[in-house]
């Protein structure tokens, strides 16, 4: 996450100097805006996991791919309420009082929010998962070798654990990014615009 703001306090410049009110409330109403559109796109692929899955669990002929199904997507409704209760904040009016204060506190949310991202957000897929591989297996080894249906289970149980370490990774970077942009907020703030 690269901000003009980092890079201005980044350069050490001597002639650095604390954002004004009217720059932290663009840099607020930016960033909201940015979490905006990544939590409408969350709601679209959740929408879209209820959907397969909520095919998947009418159709499926075992009983035991149906169960999986409806947890998976228990799971995706638990994840898109965590998100919404995670959803930033809009208070122009302490905007107004502490911009640097406002704006500080954004990014401390977001931060919190994506350095816990592994227990509210990849833990709840994690049930629906081991189940569906479990059963999948098992349903497979009903008609091809138990061998063969164990590795498609591996297979695909090292493929979840790319996708989500690769998630787990990429928003504990984005926490670390975030830190330091506050680290230097901190640094550079002036008690005199807030």
């Amino acid at each position: 996450m690269t901000d003009p703001i980092v890079n201005l306090w980044t350069a050490q410049q001597s002639d650095a100097r604390a954002p004004t009110v009217a720059e932290l409330a663009e840099r607020a109403a930016s960033f909201r805006r940015r979490l905006l559109m990544r939590d409408g796109i969350e709601y679209a692929a959740g929408g879209l996991v209820i959907a397969v899955f909520g095919h998947i669990a009418i159709d499926a002929p075992d009983w035991g791919v149906r169960i999986a199904s409806f947890v998976l997507i228990a799971g995706t409704c638990l994840v898109m309420r965590n998100l919404w209760r995670r959803r930033p904040a809009n208070d122009p009016a302490a905007l107004s009082q502490n911009a640097l204060g406002y704006y500080r506190g954004l990014l401390v949310a977001q931060q919190s929010t994506l350095a816990s991202v592994a227990r509210w957000y990849l833990a709840p897929f994690l049930p629906g998962m081991i189940l569906l591989i479990a059963t999948t297996v098992r349903a497979q080894a009903e008609t091809i070798p138990l061998a063969a249906a164990l590795l498609n289970g591996g297979i695909a149980t090292a493929v979840i654990a790319l996708i989500f370490g690769t998630v787990f990774w990429l928003n504990r970077s984005a926490a670390r990014t975030i830190a330091t942009e506050i680290e230097l907020l901190d640094a550079a703030g002036d008690p005199a615009i807030n």
